[in-house]
Formats: structure tokens, sequence, C-alpha cells
């Protein structure tokens, strides 16, 4: 793992405005890949009540990819 670059998880609710002015929130959970304290990239998994195996799915392969981005370049 690099110190440069680092990987957190955010729970990051969604709020979504209908067209008659209406609001809708979604749960969910951001992994932000930062390096050097910049943010490279932001990934947003929804959370639902009753999550499916797909949305387990989503969350695993979305932290695989930001653990496997910390490790410094062979």
């Amino acid at each position: 793992m690099s110190a440069d670059r680092v990987v957190q998880l955010r729970w990051e609710p969604r709020r979504v405005a209908e067209d008659g002015g209406a609001a809708l929130s979604y749960p969910g959970i951001s992994v932000v890949r930062t390096s050097h304290g910049e943010v490279v990239d932001r990934v947003w998994v929804p959370v639902g009540e009753e999550p499916t195996y797909a949305d387990d799915e989503a969350l695993i392969a979305a932290l695989r990819a930001a653990w496997c981005w910390t490790r410094p370049a062979a």
C-alpha cells in the first residue's frame, strides 16, 4: 500500500429532486480514492434496506478495485 494513495469509505446519501420539486434520498456508500490529498475517483454504491446479492457484489468489486489501486506500480 502506498502512503500517497488512500481509499476511504463514506456513508453518503444522494438526494434527487423530481420535476415537481419533491426530493428523494437514497442511502449509499462512496468509495473515494485520493492521491496526494486530491480526490481522483469516487464510486457511489446504493445500499438499500434489503440489499440483494448484486448489491453486495457491486460493493465488493468497488472495494477490491480501490484497494488494488493503492498498491505501488510494479
